[in-house]
């Protein structure tokens, strides 16, 4: 009898080590997005630099990298040097555009936020309502998309883009689509 609970001991041990192990290779932080490999959701929402209205559909044709954010979020913070960077790396590119989309915020916030970090070079929208975030499918911020010159989404990113993002996600899909 002895034996035969040192056996389930040891099977129940190795059982929850081996749910563990799976575990390891999973990013407990990527949340899927049912838009990937879909048409991206066409959006006309108010610029935050008082400009036209903007358009997803403006972008048809070009690679449009979507970055939600906030004045609020601690680490859209964190990856705005980054965005700055990235705004400078692809100016005069036809290829491809960045959007930002400011959700769940004021305009005044924005506008400082954007005053106060940098503006990276590109142009933002407004979505106090959230409707261009929930269209998306937006859990918190930042994420961003990816959509492909015929709209469709091709990845998402949750959480601050890391530096070398461009290089090496970013720039293989634009090489892999010449």
């Amino acid at each position: 009898m002895k034996d035969l609970w040192k056996w389930l001991l040891l099977l129940g041990v190795g059982a929850i080590l081996g749910l563990f192990a799976l575990g390891l290779g999973h990013d407990t932080r990527a949340i899927p997005s049912p838009l990937v490999g879909r048409a991206a959701p066409d959006f006309s929402a108010p610029a935050l630099d008082a400009g036209p209205d903007l358009r997803l559909s403006d972008f048809k044709g070009r690679w449009v990298v979507v970055n939600f954010w906030g004045s609020w979020c601690v680490s859209c913070v964190a990856e705005h040097p980054y965005l700055i960077h990235l705004g400078r790396q692809l100016v005069g590119r036809s290829d491809v555009v960045i959007v930002g989309v400011d959700f769940k915020d004021s305009v005044e916030d924005a506008r400082r936020f954007l005053a106060r970090h940098g503006d990276p070079g590109y142009r933002h929208v407004f979505d106090p309502r959230q409707k261009v975030a929930i269209d998306w499918g937006v859990y918190g911020a930042p994420e961003t998309y990816v959509v492909d010159p015929a709209g469709v989404v091709k990845l998402k990113h949750t959480g601050p883009l890391p530096v070398g993002w461009f290089e090496s996600v970013l720039q293989p899909l634009l090489t892999a689509a010449r």
